[in-house]
Protein backbone atom coordinates (compact mmCIF):
# COMPACT_ATOMS: atom_id res chain seq x y z
CA UNK A 1 0.00 0.00 0.00
CA UNK A 2 1.37 3.67 -0.89
CA UNK A 3 1.78 6.31 1.58
CA UNK A 4 -0.17 8.49 -0.39
CA UNK A 5 -3.25 5.09 0.12
CA UNK A 6 -2.52 5.40 3.70
CA UNK A 7 -2.53 9.12 4.55
CA UNK A 8 -5.95 9.20 6.15
CA UNK A 9 -4.93 7.37 8.86
CA UNK A 10 -2.31 10.06 9.71
CA UNK A 11 -4.77 12.65 9.68
CA UNK A 12 -5.35 12.03 13.58
CA UNK A 13 -1.82 13.00 14.27
CA UNK A 14 -2.19 16.18 12.24
CA UNK A 15 -5.02 17.21 13.80
CA UNK A 16 -3.74 16.73 17.57
CA UNK A 17 -0.42 18.34 17.09
CA UNK A 18 -2.08 21.55 15.85
CA UNK A 19 -4.24 21.32 19.08
CA UNK A 20 -0.54 20.98 20.79
CA UNK A 21 0.40 23.79 19.26
CA UNK A 22 -2.18 25.68 19.93
CA UNK A 23 -2.02 24.73 23.64
CA UNK A 24 1.40 26.11 23.94
CA UNK A 25 0.96 29.27 21.93
CA UNK A 26 -2.17 30.27 23.72
CA UNK A 27 -0.15 29.31 27.25
CA UNK A 28 2.26 32.40 27.57
CA UNK A 29 0.10 35.50 27.43
CA UNK A 30 0.60 36.29 30.82
CA UNK A 31 3.78 34.99 31.85
CA UNK A 32 5.67 36.08 28.53
CA UNK A 33 4.07 37.80 25.25
CA UNK A 34 2.25 40.87 27.37
CA UNK A 35 5.53 41.76 29.78
CA UNK A 36 7.60 41.04 26.58
CA UNK A 37 5.36 43.54 25.50
CA UNK A 38 4.82 46.21 28.15
CA UNK A 39 8.60 45.75 29.35
CA UNK A 40 7.12 44.67 32.60
CA UNK A 41 9.45 42.15 33.37
CA UNK A 42 12.92 41.84 32.36
CA UNK A 43 14.04 38.21 30.78
CA UNK A 44 17.56 37.02 30.33
CA UNK A 45 18.60 36.14 26.90
CA UNK A 46 18.58 32.48 27.48
CA UNK A 47 13.97 32.95 28.36
CA UNK A 48 14.30 33.88 24.33
CA UNK A 49 16.45 31.05 23.04
CA UNK A 50 14.63 28.83 25.06
CA UNK A 51 11.25 29.92 23.70
CA UNK A 52 12.39 30.30 20.54
CA UNK A 53 13.46 26.71 20.45
CA UNK A 54 10.47 25.11 22.03
CA UNK A 55 8.00 27.18 19.75
CA UNK A 56 10.10 25.87 16.98
CA UNK A 57 9.80 22.75 17.84
CA UNK A 58 5.96 22.49 17.58
CA UNK A 59 5.81 24.25 14.59
CA UNK A 60 8.08 21.93 13.28
CA UNK A 61 6.02 18.90 14.52
CA UNK A 62 2.28 20.45 13.19
CA UNK A 63 5.03 20.81 9.38
CA UNK A 64 5.96 16.88 9.87
CA UNK A 65 2.65 15.62 10.89
CA UNK A 66 0.95 17.98 8.21
CA UNK A 67 3.79 16.45 5.68
CA UNK A 68 3.20 12.60 6.90
CA UNK A 69 -0.46 13.10 6.11
CA UNK A 70 -0.31 14.00 2.81
CA UNK A 71 2.41 11.39 2.00
CA UNK A 72 5.40 13.18 1.73
CA UNK A 73 7.47 10.73 3.44
CA UNK A 74 10.47 11.45 1.77
CA UNK A 75 10.71 15.37 2.20
CA UNK A 76 9.30 14.58 5.75
CA UNK A 77 12.39 12.35 5.99
CA UNK A 78 14.72 15.31 4.77
CA UNK A 79 13.04 17.92 7.54
CA UNK A 80 13.63 15.38 10.24
CA UNK A 81 16.98 15.93 10.30
CA UNK A 82 16.41 19.65 11.50
CA UNK A 83 14.17 18.41 13.90
CA UNK A 84 16.98 15.97 15.40
CA UNK A 85 19.42 19.01 15.34
CA UNK A 86 16.65 21.17 17.42
CA UNK A 87 15.76 18.15 19.53
CA UNK A 88 19.70 17.71 20.52
CA UNK A 89 19.79 21.61 21.27
CA UNK A 90 16.60 21.70 23.72
CA UNK A 91 17.62 19.63 26.03
CA UNK A 92 20.55 21.57 27.25
CA UNK A 93 18.34 24.60 27.12
CA UNK A 94 16.08 22.79 29.36
CA UNK A 95 18.44 21.82 31.36
CA UNK A 96 19.83 25.76 31.76
CA UNK A 97 16.08 27.04 31.94
CA UNK A 98 15.02 24.61 34.77
CA UNK A 99 17.94 25.95 36.76
CA UNK A 100 17.39 29.56 35.95
CA UNK A 101 13.72 28.60 36.83
CA UNK A 102 15.60 27.61 40.25
CA UNK A 103 17.60 30.41 41.02
CA UNK A 104 14.31 32.71 40.79
CA UNK A 105 12.13 31.16 43.15
CA UNK A 106 15.13 30.45 45.77
CA UNK A 107 15.76 34.31 44.94
CA UNK A 108 12.24 34.89 46.13
CA UNK A 109 12.39 33.29 48.93
CA UNK A 110 10.35 30.46 47.54
CA UNK A 111 9.28 27.93 50.26
CA UNK A 112 9.88 24.53 48.05
CA UNK A 113 12.13 26.09 45.48
CA UNK A 114 12.63 22.29 43.97
CA UNK A 115 9.03 21.57 43.61
CA UNK A 116 9.23 22.75 40.22
CA UNK A 117 12.70 21.01 39.34
CA UNK A 118 11.45 17.38 39.65
CA UNK A 119 9.09 18.43 36.63
CA UNK A 120 10.87 20.19 34.65
CA UNK A 121 13.50 17.09 34.86
CA UNK A 122 10.97 14.86 34.29
CA UNK A 123 9.12 15.83 31.07
CA UNK A 124 12.78 16.80 29.45
CA UNK A 125 14.18 13.46 30.51
CA UNK A 126 10.94 11.72 28.95
CA UNK A 127 11.26 13.95 25.94
CA UNK A 128 14.91 12.91 25.45
CA UNK A 129 14.62 9.29 25.92
CA UNK A 130 11.64 8.91 23.61
CA UNK A 131 12.82 11.46 21.26
CA UNK A 132 16.34 8.48 20.76
CA UNK A 133 13.70 5.88 20.63
CA UNK A 134 11.81 7.46 17.80
CA UNK A 135 14.67 8.46 15.86
CA UNK A 136 16.14 4.80 15.96
CA UNK A 137 13.03 3.53 14.78
CA UNK A 138 12.02 5.99 12.11
CA UNK A 139 12.54 3.37 9.11
CA UNK A 140 11.82 0.29 10.66
CA UNK A 141 8.98 0.86 12.46
CA UNK A 142 6.79 3.99 11.46
CA UNK A 143 3.90 3.59 13.34
CA UNK A 144 6.48 3.66 16.61
CA UNK A 145 8.04 6.67 15.23
CA UNK A 146 5.18 8.08 15.07
CA UNK A 147 3.67 7.10 18.19
CA UNK A 148 7.21 8.41 20.53
CA UNK A 149 7.47 11.59 18.69
CA UNK A 150 3.64 12.32 19.32
CA UNK A 151 4.09 11.21 23.72
CA UNK A 152 7.56 13.39 23.52
CA UNK A 153 5.80 16.30 21.97
CA UNK A 154 2.88 15.79 24.92
CA UNK A 155 6.05 16.24 27.66
CA UNK A 156 6.55 19.84 26.39
CA UNK A 157 2.54 20.54 25.96
CA UNK A 158 1.66 19.70 29.33
CA UNK A 159 4.64 21.84 31.55
CA UNK A 160 3.90 25.22 28.97
CA UNK A 161 0.08 24.34 29.83
CA UNK A 162 0.94 24.67 33.72
CA UNK A 163 2.04 28.75 33.18
CA UNK A 164 -1.77 29.68 33.77
CA UNK A 165 -1.45 28.26 37.27
CA UNK A 166 0.69 30.64 37.95
CA UNK A 167 -1.19 33.91 36.61
CA UNK A 168 -5.02 32.82 36.98
CA UNK A 169 -6.51 32.90 40.13
CA UNK A 170 -8.98 30.21 39.44
CA UNK A 171 -6.33 27.54 38.45
CA UNK A 172 -3.39 28.72 40.97
CA UNK A 173 -4.63 26.22 43.57
CA UNK A 174 -4.91 24.01 41.36
CA UNK A 175 -1.61 21.51 42.06
CA UNK A 176 0.64 21.84 39.32
CA UNK A 177 1.12 17.68 38.66
CA UNK A 178 -2.55 17.74 38.75
CA UNK A 179 -2.92 20.18 36.35
CA UNK A 180 -0.06 18.98 33.94
CA UNK A 181 -2.34 15.90 33.94
CA UNK A 182 -5.24 17.16 33.03
CA UNK A 183 -3.69 18.07 30.04
CA UNK A 184 -1.69 15.27 29.05
CA UNK A 185 -4.16 12.37 30.01
CA UNK A 186 -6.99 13.55 27.16
CA UNK A 187 -4.21 13.32 24.50
CA UNK A 188 -3.29 10.21 26.03
CA UNK A 189 -6.42 8.95 25.51
CA UNK A 190 -7.04 10.25 22.33
CA UNK A 191 -3.68 8.13 20.98
CA UNK A 192 -5.38 5.11 22.47
CA UNK A 193 -8.73 5.46 21.12
CA UNK A 194 -7.09 6.18 17.56
CA UNK A 195 -4.89 2.67 17.98
CA UNK A 196 -8.08 1.11 18.58
CA UNK A 197 -10.20 2.55 15.50
CA UNK A 198 -7.09 1.72 13.01
CA UNK A 199 -5.93 -1.13 14.36
CA UNK A 200 -8.29 -2.57 16.32
CA UNK A 201 -5.68 -3.24 19.30
CA UNK A 202 -3.69 -0.86 21.28
CA UNK A 203 -0.11 -0.47 19.73
CA UNK A 204 2.44 -1.63 22.01
CA UNK A 205 4.19 1.82 21.68
CA UNK A 206 0.66 3.46 23.56
CA UNK A 207 0.99 0.66 25.82
CA UNK A 208 4.68 1.47 26.42
CA UNK A 209 4.29 5.00 26.75
CA UNK A 210 1.37 5.11 28.98
CA UNK A 211 3.46 2.26 31.64
CA UNK A 212 6.28 4.82 31.56
CA UNK A 213 3.85 7.69 32.38
CA UNK A 214 0.94 6.67 35.08
CA UNK A 215 3.58 5.22 37.78
CA UNK A 216 5.59 8.85 37.37
CA UNK A 217 2.40 10.88 37.47
CA UNK A 218 1.00 8.33 40.44
CA UNK A 219 4.05 9.46 42.29
CA UNK A 220 5.41 12.88 41.47
CA UNK A 221 3.42 14.50 43.77
CA UNK A 222 4.88 12.84 46.45
CA UNK A 223 8.79 12.74 44.83
CA UNK A 224 8.75 16.55 44.00
CA UNK A 225 7.60 17.13 47.68
CA UNK A 226 9.85 15.00 49.40
CA UNK A 227 12.50 15.68 52.04
CA UNK A 228 15.51 13.43 50.29
CA UNK A 229 14.70 15.49 46.48
CA UNK A 230 14.89 18.99 48.37
CA UNK A 231 17.93 17.47 49.49
CA UNK A 232 19.04 15.62 45.62
CA UNK A 233 18.32 18.43 43.55
CA UNK A 234 20.81 21.18 44.54
CA UNK A 235 23.42 18.73 43.51
CA UNK A 236 21.95 17.96 40.31
CA UNK A 237 20.40 21.41 39.66
CA UNK A 238 21.42 24.01 42.07
CA UNK A 239 22.62 27.65 41.85
CA UNK A 240 25.54 28.27 39.43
Amino acid sequence: MSDTAIAPKRRFFFATAVIMAAIVVLSFPLTYYAPLVTGSKRFDLLHHVHGFAFFAWMGLYVWQTWLASRGRIAFHREIGLAGLVLAGAMIPLGYWMAQRAAELRIAAGTSDPYYGTWFNLTDLTLFAMLMLASVAMVTRKREWHRRLTYVATLCLVAPAATRWTLKFPLLAPLPLDIFSYLVMDPFLIALALYDRKATGRFHPATVLCVAMLLPLQISAAWIARSEWWSALAPTLIGPR
